[in-house]
């Protein structure tokens, strides 16, 4: 499989969950998306540029630009939700390579829900002149288990194909794997 095809899958398979899918064809889109999220930014941030935004614009005194979202922000959070759900359903069938079932893929989503709900209530009591700690420690918390959670799909991305076919569906690599030269014994 080259580079070209794992990505083509990944736009073809976008909304099958049934199936496995190899190392490479988890790893080769989500390289691909990353460089087109830095082509984005670079060529929005020009654009910002151009539009009076800056990076840090409370030390520019440039407030009378502030807006919630920057073109680069608007352009890159159309992306994210372009490839959300091709995106959780490869990390499923990458799962399912190795006969973990595939709907743990939302496990991610939801350490960065606590995370995003802990930061939103940090923020909202801190700007009403609160000082309770229990948002700070939610956010705490959110923040571990995104870490933690990153890591240990991480390592089951990078784990190799178990060999054979499992309850999810035939071996990827069985051409691969499997190869016999019946030249020698003739």
């Amino acid at each position: 499989m080259t580079w070209m095809e794992a990505y083509k899958r990944f736009w073809q398979n976008a909304f099958k969950m049934r199936g496995r899918a190899r190392r490479k064809e988890y790893w080769v889109p989500q390289l691909f998306n990353g460089l087109i999220v830095f082509a984005l930014s670079l060529i929005f941030s020009f654009v910002d540029s151009a539009m009076g935004f800056s990076t840090d614009m409370m030390a520019n005194d440039q407030m009378t630009n502030v807006s919630f979202a920057k073109p680069s922000d608007i352009a890159n959070g159309i992306w994210t939700l372009i490839i959300l759900i091709p995106s959780f359903t490869l990390l499923a069938r990458r799962l399912q390579d190795i006969n973990i079932n595939g709907w743990w893929a939302l496990v991610p989503n939801l350490g960065g829900i606590v995370f995003a709900i802990g930061m939103v209530a940090t923020i909202l009591i801190f700007a009403m002149g609160g000082a309770e700690s229990a948002p700070l420690i939610i956010l705490i918390i959110g923040g571990f288990i995104v870490f933690i959670t990153a890591i240990v799909f991480f390592v089951f991305t990078v784990l190799d194909s178990k060999p054979g076919p499992n309850k999810y569906g035939e071996d990827p690599k069985k051409n691969e794997r499997y190869y016999y030269d019946d030249s020698y014994g003739n």
